[in-house]
């Protein structure tokens, strides 16, 4: 049995209008179920950052794809982590939108807004809560009390190869 890994990136769309997101959806929550992925995409006018889960292998290819897709631009490997649990178990692929007022007045993590979303950004600390804090909002249960605010990490440089980057996180070199 293959490890569970978890990966969160960002990306900048590039030659992509944002009324083809339903439909990039569509296409990921078919192939996510046939490779046993789950994951949160969440989009603005600028920015992607999503969180996938699963195998290693597919969780290589699928971020391989996607670092080769065109319509990706500045992609970079925020965090990568070995999981015991599905943080979005119920989701081949959810979205949230920072233009849904509901979504944009959260916080989520006592310091990261949806208002000024740059996860370029964040921390790896700052994925983790993120990401933990939305699987638990979309899930319906209440987020869990911070019992303190995470300072703020210097971001890593993003490395010019995200799949390198991954490789290197996951213990294999290319």
């Amino acid at each position: 049995m293959q490890d569970l890994v978890g990966i969160a990136y960002c990306s900048k769309p590039t030659g992509f209008s944002f009324d083809q997101v339903d439909e990039i959806l569509r296409v990921s929550q078919r192939n996510n179920d046939r490779d046993a992925l789950t994951g949160a995409l969440i989009y603005d006018n600028t920015t992607f950052l999503q969180w996938l889960e699963g195998g290693e292998e597919e969780i290589r290819r699928v971020f391989g794809r996607i670092s080769r897709d065109p319509r990706h631009a500045e992609i970079k490997l925020l965090t990568v982590r070995k999981l015991e649990d599905r943080w979005f178990p119920d989701w081949s692929m959810t979205a949230a939108v920072t233009q849904d007022q509901a979504l944009r007045g959260l916080k989520l993590v006592p310091h990261l807004s949806l208002s000024r979303f740059d996860p370029h950004e964040w921390s790896d600390e700052d994925v983790t809560c993120f990401m933990t804090a939305l699987s638990d909002y979309l899930t319906r249960r209440p987020a869990p009390k911070s019992e303190r605010v995470l300072e703020r990490v210097t971001p890593r440089k993003p490395s010019s190869d995200p799949v390198a980057s991954l490789d290197r996180h996951l213990g294999r070199r290319i």
